[in-house]
């Protein structure tokens, strides 16, 4: 069931951020992504709205997203639901919420670029995160009847 994220759900989120990070960013630095969980907890979370995908009947999350304005701040997948559609699903919701999307994704993370074309997002640019010295894509989705 894909709802908005309560306040419970935090810890969760939070763990499913981390640990799909460490998996999809092998070329960070070490140590990054345990460095960010306090920002991501306390700062990036609170500013957004987040929408979880619940497990029934479980009551597990396997996934989540994250939006400010038009910009997919994040999606992420819990390791153990990755590939079984959660993220489409997400996705798919993500594009009828909005009239259009932005997002940016880390160059080196090629599975996530592949998984965002597949979905109609194009390369609109680049640039280099500051804090990471990594290059980021820039990607935006338009529906065609928009454009």
């Amino acid at each position: 069931m894909i709802r908005a994220m309560r306040e419970e759900d935090c810890e969760a989120v939070v763990d499913i951020w981390l640990r799909a990070s460490l998996q999809s960013h092998a070329f960070m630095e070490e140590g990054y992504w345990e460095s960010r969980v306090e920002d991501m907890r306390n700062l990036y979370l609170p500013l957004s709205e987040v929408v979880v995908d619940e497990v029934a009947p479980s009551g597990k999350l396997a996934g989540f997203m994250a939006f400010i304005g038009d910009y997919l701040a994040a999606l992420f997948v819990a390791p153990e639901y990755q590939g079984k559609g959660t993220g489409t699903r997400l996705l798919r919701l993500a594009q009828k919420m909005r009239s259009e999307l932005h997002l940016c994704v880390y160059a080196r993370n090629t599975r996530a670029v592949a998984f965002y074309r597949k979905h109609g997002f194009t390369i609109k640019g680049e640039r280099y995160e500051e804090a990471t010295g990594q290059k980021e894509w820039l990607m935006s989705f338009c529906p065609r009847s928009a454009i």
